[in-house]
């Protein structure tokens, strides 16, 4: 089981860096269930219940939203909120010491980023996300997971560049 959760650790690498480099907001969204499907899979394969939970819950969240979207309305305030408290809830199920503090906060921002509307918006709340959960890989020594996020990091530097800085050079 071991290999096969690599496997999908893997493609949690791949659907992340790919994300960042798409052009509309629905490829990064799209991009975003994928990886949290990998991921989720990946934990499950490991028994990391409580990491495939909260890749579960983002799921859960991205095709709420994406109802919303549908209809041309933006998410209500109470949804965003039951999501913060739901993403809060579920950290502190797993709390064990200060550094959980960090999970839930990524938790709360990738409720942020999947409710922007601008993909400018989606990178740079990624950025703070993946740099907070290298910070959590390092020190509980995660360190095959620090790499996928610094790549995830690099990824969205590059997306950054390319989609809304360089845009604003050539203007």
């Amino acid at each position: 089981m071991f290999i096969v959760a690599q496997f999908f650790g893997v493609l949690v690498i791949i659907a992340n860096v790919i994300s960042m480099q798409m052009k509309k907001k629905n490829q990064i969204i799209f991009m975003f269930i994928l990886a949290n499907l990998f991921s989720a899979i990946n934990f499950i394969l490991l028994q990391g219940y409580s990491g495939a939970i909260i890749c579960a819950f983002a799921i859960i969240q991205t095709f709420i939203n994406k109802f919303f979207e549908k209809k041309d309305k933006k998410v209500p305030k109470i949804i965003i909120g039951i999501y913060i408290i739901i993403s809060i809830l579920l950290g502190l199920i797993t709390f064990t010491g200060i550094i959980d503090i960090l999970p839930i906060i990524c938790s709360i921002l990738y409720t942020l980023t999947i409710i922007q509307d601008k993909e400018k918006n989606i990178r740079r709340i990624s950025l703070i996300n993946i740099i907070l959960w290298i910070i959590y890989d390092i020190v509980c020594q995660a360190y095959t997971a620090a790499i996928s996020d610094s790549l995830m990091t690099i990824s969205t530097i590059v997306g950054m560049y390319r989609f809304d800085y360089k845009k604003k050079e050539s203007k």
